[in-house]
């Protein structure tokens, strides 16, 4: 599995803004990619203007196909007035998990 990871901060008050945007543009918008697991948006606990979007693949050749589509570029596009300064792009392999059984079984 890889796991893409975007890493931001927002600026002062638009958390809602962005939380509801994401749930809007993003969450859809990668339905239709192949190999996407799960998407989420995690906000940090002790700092409310920090938050980072992760999402989870099967496979290297599907992180590489979504790369290629610009869907990135065009959702990124879509908050950047919201964002106090660039966000930061990290991927990842998963290397070890433990994976809950029910989500092996599906």
């Amino acid at each position: 599995m890889y796991v893409r990871m975007t890493f931001f901060k927002v600026q002062p008050r638009r958390m809602d803004e962005l939380r509801d945007l994401y749930n809007r543009e993003v969450i859809p918008a990668h339905k239709s990619h192949k190999g996407i697991r799960f998407v989420h948006l995690l906000e940090r606990l002790d700092n409310p203007d920090e938050a980072i979007s992760i999402t989870a693949w099967d496979t290297r050749a599907d992180v590489e196909a979504y790369e290629k589509s610009g869907d990135y570029e065009r959702l990124i596009g879509l908050f950047k007035e919201m964002y106090s300064g660039e966000p930061s792009l990290r991927s990842y392999e998963v290397t070890a998990s433990s994976e809950p059984i029910l989500l092996r079984i599906f």
